[in-house]
């Protein structure tokens, strides 16, 4: 693929992005892409065979660019990365971590242009629909049950049950998500909630 055709596949995909975010897969046409991008609909399958498969593409590419955003922030991004940093985290340390791995889904446009395009399908397109769940709530709750029994496992937590505990804190983050919460009030919100969150949970605790 040469350049130019690198740099068309990538302003197709970007502006299918917004028009999906903003009308939804089932109204947007391929025309309507074109348009965006600046070209003859029948130019745009010289690039993509078909809405499904841009649709596809876009997901691979948005979904990796969420890991690599996350993981870039020094959080991890995968149930296979080393949780090792959250037990070693001491003071603020913590707090500011866990907001790293937040802190994408209210700081980065593309990222939340994403959610909002998920979020708005999800009930009239079921793809649409699982991955909204995949990417924003089981995938964090993955990732959250794999922190929490690295904590109780290197005993930094008390024994309890991960997924309950996963859900516990992931729900709220999420909320704010679905507000679309500035990312000044998510962070202040998210220090506090980690802080309340693990002074129930560590073992140092004075009960």
């Amino acid at each position: 693929m040469t350049r130019t055709e690198g740099s068309a596949r990538e302003r197709i995909l970007d502006e299918a992005l917004a028009l999906f975010s903003d009308n939804g897969y089932a109204a947007t046409t391929m025309r309507n892409i074109a348009d965006a991008v600046g070209m003859k609909a029948a130019s745009l399958y010289n690039h993509f065979k078909g809405k499904q498969e841009l649709f596809d593409v876009l997901i691979e590419r948005e979904t990796a660019y969420i890991e690599s955003t996350v993981r870039n922030a020094g959080a991890i991004a995968s149930p296979e990365d080393d949780p090792l940093p959250y037990s070693a985290a001491t003071g603020k340390e913590l707090p500011n971590l866990v907001w790293d791995s937040y802190a994408p889904f209210f700081d980065d446009g593309r990222i939340k242009l994403l959610m909002r395009m998920l979020a708005s399908n999800r009930y009239g397109d079921k793809r649409c629909g699982n991955l909204y769940k995949t990417v924003f709530i089981e995938r964090p709750l993955e990732l959250q049950k794999t922190i929490f029994a690295h904590l109780i496992e290197v005993g930094a937590f008390t024994l309890c049950d991960v997924e309950l505990a996963a859900m516990e804190f992931h729900g709220p983050m999420l909320m704010l998500m679905e507000q679309e919460a500035s990312s000044d009030d998510a962070r202040a919100f998210c220090m506090r909630h980690v802080e309340q969150f693990s002074a129930a949970r560590r073992k140092d605790t004075p009960k």
